[in-house]
């Protein structure tokens, strides 16, 4: 079984583009929950949360999340997995996270978040306040989840992915040089 690294965190730390830069640097596949949602539903989260709402989307979100790492599972290649800053919040990818080995969270400055996430589209970016109320209550799920924490304050995509690769050539992780 090839390894699967999942990385978690709330919107606007980085987790995309930290996603990308691993799994080119490792030769591993790459899945970004997000716009697959975006690609299943045939709309953008911004409208799925207008159309339908967030319960909606998270049910949606659910169906992505699970059936990646279901893939993940018995993929012969190495798999890094974005996942969404909610998805966190859905009871039964919470639970799957508790059985995964490589769970990173992004750890980004609220603020900092806010500054790259209020540029989007993101439905749940649009009001500071809200914003750092969500990050508030997300944040202890991210820390109980996350088996590995990765400070991304001031650091850039390269530094954190160096962190990341540091971390699985500790464990020992296949493909790892």
């Amino acid at each position: 079984m090839a390894p699967t690294l999942i990385l978690i965190g709330f919107m606007g730390s980085g987790k995309t583009a930290v996603g990308n830069y691993l799994a080119r640097g490792l030769g591993w596949d790459f899945f970004d929950a997000d716009p697959m949602v975006e690609e299943q539903a045939g709309a953008s989260i911004a409208e799925i949360f207008k159309q339908e709402g967030e319960a909606a989307f998270r049910r949606a979100e659910e169906g992505v999340v699970l059936g990646l790492l279901d893939e993940a599972d018995v993929s012969s290649e190495g798999t890094v997995v974005s996942l969404g800053g909610g998805a966190v919040t859905i009871p039964a990818v919470a639970e799957r996270l508790r059985c995964e080995p490589l769970v990173f969270l992004l750890d980004e400055d609220v603020n900092r978040a806010y500054a790259r996430a209020r540029r989007s589209s993101r439905p749940l970016a649009r009001d500071a306040d809200e914003f750092r109320r969500l990050y508030a209550q997300r944040e202890k799920l991210y820390l109980e989840l996350a088996r590995y924490v990765v400070d991304t304050k001031e650091n850039d995509v390269k530094t954190v992915a160096d962190e990341i690769v540091m971390v699985l050539r500790r464990l020992g992780v296949a493909g790892i040089a």
